[in-house]
């Protein structure tokens, strides 16, 4: 039998789990259009979980290497422990992104993160875009995040950017 219906794409098990709207007893059919935002919107929601989680501190033994891809690693180091002072540090923090991107969003394709200078001098937020390809289907995804980290609150703030 040949299926000449247009793909559906298909959620995470994480987000058809997860009910916006308990009093909805069905689902509404969704857009192609609809389906691309609900996708751009979780990974953006799974980004800021992602960066606001920290791990632990003590690498684990050689003879442990996979350790540093699992979830004991999911997140950040505490951001106490990383200087982010002068620009080779930024960059060397920006590397590190991208490794943990990587490693735990298994949705992108692509990965690319840039240290943005900040135009006051007196800001000491440390801001960074994230440039990824999602995997989509038919075609990839471009998706750009505008994030902020936040040095004393220590935390990360990831908004899709409106300049994509």
């Amino acid at each position: 039998m040949r299926n000449n219906q247009k793909k559906q794409f298909r959620a995470s098990i994480l987000d058809r789990l997860l009910d916006d709207e308990p009093q909805m007893q069905t689902e509404a059919d969704k857009s192609r259009h609809q389906q691309i935002r609900d996708l751009r919107n979780s990974v953006r929601r799974d980004l800021q979980n992602l960066l606001n989680t920290r791990h632990r501190m003590v690498s684990p033994p050689d003879e442990y290497a996979q350790l540093d891809v699992s979830l004991l690693n999911y997140g950040l180091p505490d951001l106490a422990a990383i200087n982010i002072a002068d620009i080779e540090k930024k960059r060397s923090f920006t590397r590190l992104l991208e490794k943990i991107l990587t490693d735990f969003e298994p949705r992108f394709k692509t990965v690319k993160v840039q240290h943005i200078t900040n135009a006051n001098p007196s800001d000491r937020t440390l801001k960074f875009r994230i440039d990824a390809t999602l995997y989509a289907d038919p075609a990839p995804e471009v998706i750009i995040f505008d994030s902020v980290l936040d040095p004393v609150l220590r935390t990360v703030n990831v908004e899709e950017s409106k300049h994509a």
